[in-house]
């Protein structure tokens, strides 16, 4: 093995303290030898580069333990900042984040979504003035990140199925023409499932269902989506699910969508908390609503449980409102339907539901620069 050059040790090295540091949020200089056995000079340099880079600053002191107090060397969150942005029907919501993935701020506008240069003029004025409004400097922007309902090619740059906002072709040019920044357009199931993994080392493999007016759905293999070729996979809510069934926005008949969707549950005219306090009281309707909705969302889960052995997990607006016992009513309906029945409870609901799926669309941006610097 070829030995590492003078120059490549000294960024490894500059590398390991970083990391250290942003790991551990606070450390001195004593806990960066003693813990990463380099020598106090290595680490002395190491630090120097580091805050000439404004990576790293001086921010108080550790308690004396006898001697001079040593300074608290933290990691500068806000060294660099990612925004996201998600565009609905009715508005859309832009956020900002830190390096450690910490909502800056949050803002939303109520806007109609239309697919036209005015709107995405609109929209980018916006982002601009909420940018303006942190009061940083422009060049900490690592980029742009935007939330659609539509699948989106490999590369993030165009629509290539928007029919929900009926945006089929939409190309990142629309945004670009007037940001300054890195752009990409991110599914929004994809966008809510990055917070999921940003937030636990633990979510490995899985499939993630996002269950709101719509249903999409996100493969995770090894902690990361699995692409498709023209399509992205995971697209679960195209699949039959009865033959000849209500019809779909797609035009097919019998979609998952038209059946698992929160639309397909609250039938368009009905207020989801009022739903779901008058199943709670026992309402005959809801109930009945209730019992049909689970019976079918059981038959996904199995049909989708015969192509992969994946934990699934429930995110978007209805976990918000479910109850263990719909979890377990869910997996004693899937378990009557399977060819192969397990006691092993598998659906869990996500655990980070309140936060925007803006944020989503903007950790990919911080994920690669943390990568460039830390690794």
């Amino acid at each position: 093995m070829q030995k590492a050059t003078t120059a490549e040790l000294k960024v490894t090295n500059q590398k390991n303290v970083l990391s250290y540091i942003y790991k551990v949020h606070k450390t001195s200089k004593s806990d960066l030898a003693e813990k990463l056995g380099f020598s106090r000079p290595t680490i002395n340099q190491c630090l120097k580069e580091l805050e000439e880079l404004k990576l790293i600053e001086k921010n108080g002191y550790f308690e004396s333990t006898g001697g001079r107090k040593a300074d608290a060397i933290t990691f500068i969150a806000s060294a660099k900042i990612a925004i996201g942005v998600e565009l609905l029907k009715n508005s859309y919501e832009i956020t900002a984040i830190n390096l450690y993935g910490d909502i800056i701020r949050s803002v939303r506008h109520q806007c109609l979504f239309v697919n036209n240069s005015d709107y995405y003029t609109g929209v980018c004025h916006s982002i601009t003035n909420f940018i303006d409004s942190l009061n940083i400097d422009t060049d900490k922007i690592l980029g742009v990140g935007i939330v659609l309902q539509g699948l989106i090619s490999s590369d993030g740059t165009c629509v290539t199925y928007g029919k929900i906002l009926d945006c089929t072709g939409l190309d990142i040019k629309s945004f670009t023409a007037h940001l300054p920044y890195p752009c990409q357009m991110i599914h929004d199931a994809e966008a809510a499932a990055n917070v999921e993994l940003w937030n636990s080392d633990a979510v490995q493999n899985a499939l993630f269902l996002h269950i709101r007016g719509n249903l999409s759905g996100a493969f995770i293999v090894n902690h990361t989506f699995l692409k498709g070729n023209e399509l992205k996979s995971g697209v679960i809510e195209h699949m039959t699910l009865v033959e000849n069934g209500n019809l779909c926005y797609c035009g097919k008949r019998g979609c998952v969508e038209a059946y698992c969707s929160l639309h397909a549950l609250l039938q368009n005219d009905t207020d989801i908390e009022l739903f779901f306090q008058n199943l709670r009281s026992g309402k005959r309707d809801e109930v009945r609503r209730w019992n049909i909705y689970l019976s079918h969302l059981a038959t996904a889960i199995d049909n989708i449980h015969m192509l992969i052995d994946y934990d699934i997990i429930l995110g978007g607006i209805l976990p918000k409102y479910l109850e263990p016992s719909d979890i377990s009513l869910l997996h004693r309906l899937i378990k009557e339907r399977t060819a192969f029945p397990t006691n092993r409870e598998f659906i869990r609901i996500g655990s980070h539901l309140t936060v925007p799926n803006a944020k989503g669309a903007a950790l990919p941006y911080v994920q690669k620069y943390l990568d460039s610097v830390l690794k």
